[in-house]
């Protein structure tokens, strides 16, 4: 789809000058793929919060030359989920979205995104590259392996039917917030959050994405011991009331 039909401040009942999206983005080490992410960020995203744990390269150098308007924090505790929660905590959209920093992920997909939020009226909606559609020119045999095998879990031991289970982008209601507390610092929150809502009263969907190469840097996913966790987390999960 990769358009937006929707007036965002109109649907949510909002002034011209609220902050109606924010972005989220951990990052460590991510200048080169920054200088992809950050000029294609839509203008529909009104606010852009970078939340960076210890970079040695040029990463805040290239926020701060790129869109001086963001606000670029340092991270105070460690793991994704723990830099995904410290921006959101600051985030003052009423539609959040929070995607990785290594310029993988098509800003543009977005859009699709904020079409289900508003539109469809879906409170939480994840990013898919197993959709029709989608897909990934990163994927290799033992990634795309991985994912299917942690996608499949999810679905059996939470009662999903997700079709991407470990694809970090994301968009949801001010709303859903609450259900991120206390929930996972590692690589497992955005996973165990899933696996929350799907159990809840929320809406629920996916978006198609497509995701390209990574921009230097190097992954900061461990399969086995990061898989491991995601499976503790969604048994975790399975065994809540």
């Amino acid at each position: 789809m990769q358009h937006l039909n929707i007036d965002v401040r109109a649907a949510l009942g909002l002034q011209p000058s609220d902050i109606a999206v924010s972005l989220v983005v951990p990052t460590h080490n991510e200048a080169r793929g920054l200088r992809r992410l950050l000029p294609a960020v839509p203008s529909v995203v009104d606010e852009i919060i970078i939340v960076d744990w210890a970079s040695t390269d040029d990463t805040r150098d290239v926020v701060s030359y790129i869109r001086p308007d963001a606000l670029l924090v340092e991270q105070t505790g460690r793991g994704k989920g723990s830099a995904i929660k410290q921006g959101l905590a600051l985030a003052k959209g009423h539609i959040l979205i929070t995607c990785d920093g290594d310029g993988s992920m098509d800003p543009l997909d977005m859009l699709d995104a904020l079409n289900m939020l508003l539109g469809e009226e879906f409170d939480f909606v994840k990013g898919s590259r197993c959709k029709p559609g989608g897909g990934s020119s990163d994927f290799t045999r033992w990634r795309a392996f991985g994912n299917n095998v942690l996608t499949w879990c999810a679905n059996q031991i939470a009662d999903m039917s997700w079709t991407d289970i470990t694809y970090g982008f994301n968009a949801y209601h001010r709303r859903v917030l609450p259900v991120t507390e206390g929930l996972a610092d590692g690589f497992e929150f955005e996973i165990q959050l899933a696996a929350r809502l799907s159990r809840s009263d929320f809406k629920i969907g996916e978006f198609t994405s497509w995701e390209s190469p990574r921009v230097g840097g190097e992954s900061k996913l461990n399969s086995v011991r990061d898989g491991l966790r995601i499976l503790r987390v969604l048994w975790h999960e399975r065994q809540r009331p």
